[in-house]
């Protein structure tokens, strides 16, 4: 069996019925992976994954990202609050002046990006 590397986890998903749960992944060519177990063997999983995850550090370059598949930005009715949410979730109420401080970043982020080259996939 070949050995699939993520390297971003994109969605995670629980069924209706509530008696699956499903991850999906992204490898660093970009080819996706779902995995869907039953929620016992998600249950089971658990303290495993409590463990890797206590004796890992926590560097900022091996965390796992979640990319958000949709994403939107409003304002709160009689409040000075900016919404952001992320594909279902609930939105977050962000002071203005942080909103601001916020879309400033993005933008120089986005500057320093806008020129790179793509990543070389290996």
């Amino acid at each position: 069996m070949k050995t699939f590397r993520a390297t971003t986890l994109t969605e995670t998903t629980v069924s209706t019925d509530k008696r699956r749960f499903q991850m999906t992944f992204v490898d660093a060519d970009g080819q996706e992976h779902a995995v869907s177990i039953p929620s016992a063997i998600a249950a089971d999983l658990v303290p495993v994954l409590e463990a890797v995850a206590a004796s890992q550090p926590r560097a900022t370059g091996g965390e796992m990202t979640r990319v958000p598949k949709t994403c939107a930005v409003g304002h709160a009715t009689g409040d000075r609050m900016v919404l952001l949410r992320f594909d279902d979730e609930a939105p977050y109420a962000i002071e203005l002046e942080v909103a601001q401080a916020l879309a400033e970043q993005l933008q120089e982020q986005s500057a320093e990006l806008i020129d790179e080259p793509r990543p070389a996939l290996h």
